[in-house]
Protein backbone atom coordinates (compact mmCIF):
# COMPACT_ATOMS: atom_id res chain seq x y z
CA UNK A 1 0.00 0.00 0.00
CA UNK A 2 1.23 3.09 -0.86
CA UNK A 3 -1.23 5.48 1.16
CA UNK A 4 -4.24 7.27 0.06
CA UNK A 5 -5.30 9.61 -2.73
CA UNK A 6 -8.23 11.75 -3.92
CA UNK A 7 -9.14 10.72 -8.00
CA UNK A 8 -12.31 12.53 -9.31
CA UNK A 9 -13.94 13.55 -5.86
CA UNK A 10 -13.26 9.65 -4.46
CA UNK A 11 -10.84 8.72 -1.59
CA UNK A 12 -9.06 6.02 -2.51
CA UNK A 13 -6.59 3.51 -1.37
CA UNK A 14 -3.03 3.32 -3.81
CA UNK A 15 -1.38 0.37 -3.94
CA UNK A 16 0.74 -1.54 -5.95
CA UNK A 17 2.03 -5.10 -6.09
CA UNK A 18 5.69 -6.06 -5.28
CA UNK A 19 5.48 -9.59 -5.95
CA UNK A 20 2.67 -11.21 -9.18
CA UNK A 21 2.63 -14.73 -10.87
CA UNK A 22 2.25 -12.53 -13.74
CA UNK A 23 5.18 -10.49 -13.81
CA UNK A 24 3.71 -7.48 -15.91
CA UNK A 25 1.37 -6.45 -12.60
CA UNK A 26 4.96 -6.10 -10.61
CA UNK A 27 4.94 -2.18 -10.12
CA UNK A 28 1.55 -1.73 -11.69
CA UNK A 29 -0.04 0.75 -9.23
CA UNK A 30 -4.17 -0.12 -8.72
CA UNK A 31 -6.71 1.46 -6.97
CA UNK A 32 -9.11 -0.17 -4.17
CA UNK A 33 -12.24 1.97 -2.57
CA UNK A 34 -11.28 3.86 0.55
CA UNK A 35 -12.41 1.57 3.63
CA UNK A 36 -11.28 2.89 7.02
CA UNK A 37 -12.76 -0.92 8.39
CA UNK A 38 -10.79 -2.69 6.14
CA UNK A 39 -7.90 -4.55 7.93
CA UNK A 40 -6.43 -7.05 5.10
CA UNK A 41 -6.53 -6.72 0.95
CA UNK A 42 -9.31 -9.49 1.11
CA UNK A 43 -11.41 -6.61 2.76
CA UNK A 44 -11.03 -4.30 0.04
CA UNK A 45 -13.04 -3.72 -3.28
CA UNK A 46 -11.95 -2.18 -6.64
CA UNK A 47 -12.28 1.43 -6.93
CA UNK A 48 -14.42 3.79 -9.42
CA UNK A 49 -17.01 0.63 -9.69
CA UNK A 50 -14.95 -1.56 -11.29
CA UNK A 51 -15.65 -5.50 -10.61
CA UNK A 52 -11.86 -6.26 -10.85
CA UNK A 53 -8.40 -4.50 -9.48
CA UNK A 54 -6.70 -5.51 -12.34
CA UNK A 55 -6.72 -8.14 -14.98
CA UNK A 56 -5.45 -11.63 -13.42
CA UNK A 57 -6.08 -9.96 -9.96
CA UNK A 58 -8.99 -10.46 -7.73
CA UNK A 59 -8.99 -9.92 -3.90
CA UNK A 60 -9.37 -13.53 -2.04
Amino acid sequence: MDGTAEVGGEKVFVLHLIQARDPDLVGRPFFAAYDEDATWFSDLKPAFGASRFLPGLDAG
